[in-house]
Parts: structure tokens; C-alpha cells; sequence
């Protein structure tokens, strides 16, 4: 029953006074209608200050009142109307395409980036110190993959120099957390086909043998990501 009553308040109110059943409020219609209209209004509002808090650097760019004609507009899709608000901008940097300028686009996607790394689930980076010391055997047989905090975004502009100025002229951000802090790294493309080729647990010796066909020196690739702290190795539980 609360399920039902749920999904008829959520009918309700995204799709206006039609849709409301008479079962569902006791009382006189006008003041059931106007107690939904209060409490959508405290919905669209907290679905803006959302977007707002999700993509500070954008709205900055973008400017306070273009930001907030644009996220008024993504708000009533079908798509965010669906989210939770912690979850409410996965498809805004997509939809955002033709609707502002390349660069806020590209911001909105390191944005998200951000947040999806620094949510991501704990685990130990694989460091370049753990490897000192380890036969060429043990080495090439470590099984590694992407560390589940790191994240690739391709860019069309300079959006990544808003969080490091040295990174202007970088096209493919890296964004890790190692540790506590989520940080942004440049890429080049055979880090980026390093990392790609890293979704699940294989070899090392696998990892750079794959990405010497494509990407000539992949160690020096691999070696890159490890410091950057993308990468994990298999525990032993699992």
C-alpha cells in the first residue's frame, strides 16, 4: 500500500493535478492540490540547489542565471525527475550537449568525474614502493586492474585548466583518490588505452602485452597510472 501511495504522490506530482487518484487524500480537492504544489515546489528547489552544489565550476562559468535557466529545464526531464538528488547529474553533462558551450560541457564531465571517484568504494592503491624488490616472475604475474575511484574523461577544451592551470593543454583528465583526496592528472593516450584495458583483474604481464601492440613503451604507460594511484591489485579473499 505505501508503495502505491508513493507512486501515485510521485504520478502526481510530475505530472500535474490529472493525474492524482481521488482515493488517495481525504478532504477538499483545493487544499489537497495546493498542499502538492508546496511540497513539488520544495522538491524543484532542492533538485536545483543539487545541480548547483553538484556543478559549482560550471555554474561558474556558465554564469548564476544561465546555470539556472539550463538545470530548470534538465530538472523536468523524465531522467532527473527519476534520480535520487544525490545521483540527479549523471545525464546533465550529456544533455548539455548544443546547449552551452563546449567547455561548460567538458566541465560538467570532470565534475561528475569528481564525484563518482570521491564516492567510489575504499581500496588500497598499488604503489610503485610495493613492487621494489619483487622478482621479474612475481612481478609480470601480479594481478591488477583500475582502482575503483579512478575515472577517464576525454575533453574537446581547455575545462581541465579550471582545476590546475597546468593541465590547459591536457585533452584526457585522470581523476584518482588514492588516498583521502580525489586528484586530477594528465593522460596521455596509451595511459588512457592502459587503463581502459584494465577493467578487470589480469596479469601484468598480460596488461602490457596488450598494450604493447597498440601503444609502443605501455610499461612506462603502466608504471604512470601506479603512481597516479589507478590501479589495485587482487586481494587475497577474492
Amino acid at each position: 500500500m505505501l508503495e502505491r501511495d508513493q507512486a501515485a504522490i510521485t504520478a502526481a506530482i510530475n505530472g500535474g493535478p490529472d493525474h492524482l487518484p481521488d482515493w488517495l487524500f481525504a478532504g477538499d480537492p483545493a487544499q489537497v492540490l495546493c498542499g502538492l504544489r508546496v511540497h513539488a515546489n520544495t522538491i524543484s528547489h532542492a533538485r536545483l540547489v543539487a545541480l548547483e552544489e553538484t556543478f559549482p565550476l560550471c555554474r561558474d562559468l556558465l554564469g548564476a542565471e544561465a546555470f539556472n535557466r539550463l538545470s530548470r529545464r534538465y530538472a523536468e526531464t523524465d531522467g532527473a525527475r527519476r534520480r535520487a538528488l544525490v545521483g540527479i547529474g549523471a545525464d546533465f553533462p550529456d544533455w548539455l550537449n548544443g546547449k552551452a558551450p563546449p567547455r561548460a560541457q567538458d566541465l560538467a564531465r570532470i565534475e561528475w568525474a569528481w564525484l563518482e571517484s570521491y564516492h567510489a568504494a575504499d581500496a588500497p592503491a598499488l604503489t610503485l614502493a610495493e613492487l621494489a624488490g619483487q622478482s621479474q616472475a612475481a612481478l609480470l604475474s601480479l594481478p591488477v586492474r583500475r582502482h575503483p575511484a579512478a575515472h577517464i574523461v576525454s575533453l574537446s577544451s581547455d575545462a581541465a585548466a579550471a582545476l590546475d592551470p597546468a593541465l590547459a593543454a591536457t585533452r584526457i583528465v585522470l581523476l584518482a583518490r588514492p588516498d583521502a583526496e580525489v586528484r586530477a592528472h594528465a593522460l596521455a593516450p596509451a595511459d588512457a588505452a592502459a587503463l581502459a584495458l584494465a577493467d578487470d583483474f589480469v596479469p601484468l604481464r598480460n596488461l602490457i602485452g596488450l598494450l604493447a601492440e597498440e601503444h609502443p613503451g605501455g610499461g612506462a604507460a603502466i608504471a604512470s597510472l601506479i603512481a597516479t594511484g589507478a590501479l589495485e591489485t587482487a586481494q587475497e579473499e577474492g
